[in-house]
């Protein structure tokens, strides 16, 4: 990441090195652009996680309102020795957190839970103008 965006890769590289077996973390856009890494992820690997995160986030949310779930903050996909958890972080803001399946689930949730609480107003994606955004909203 270049620029501005690199503003709050510290508070995700906090977050990855303070929770046991989070591998990284990655702020994006709702447009599918990366904001912010944890330290260590390549740039080209923060731009796919953000881009596919995006896309995958919107799908799920898409899925949860004609489901009947309402308003989705949170969805997580497993793998055999990883599960990605994707957040909704801010206004037009999203967060991908790559874990280990050794890691208990319920930590990760609390302590994302806390990150977002405490630095959330901060994480908000000014609007580009034109389309409708999928992540607009604010965290439950």
């Amino acid at each position: 990441m270049s620029g501005g965006r690199d503003d709050l890769s510290w508070v995700l590289t906090d977050f990855a090195q303070r929770v046991a077996d989070v591998d990284c973390a990655v702020l994006w856009s709702s447009d599918g652009f990366p904001r912010a890494a944890s330290e260590g992820v390549p740039e080209e690997q923060a731009e796919d996680l953000a881009a596919m995160s995006a896309s995958a986030f919107s799908s799920s949310k898409r899925v949860s309102v004609i489901g009947g779930g309402g308003e989705l903050a949170k969805t997580v996909i497993e793998g055999a020795n990883r599960f990605v958890v994707l957040a909704l972080a801010a206004e037009r803001t999203g967060i991908t957190v790559v874990v280990d399946t050794a890691a208990d689930p319920l930590i990760v949730n609390v302590e994302l839970d806390r990150l977002l609480a405490q630095v959330g107003e901060h994480l908000v994606t000014e609007g580009r103008g034109g389309s409708a955004d999928p992540l607009t909203g604010t965290r439950p």
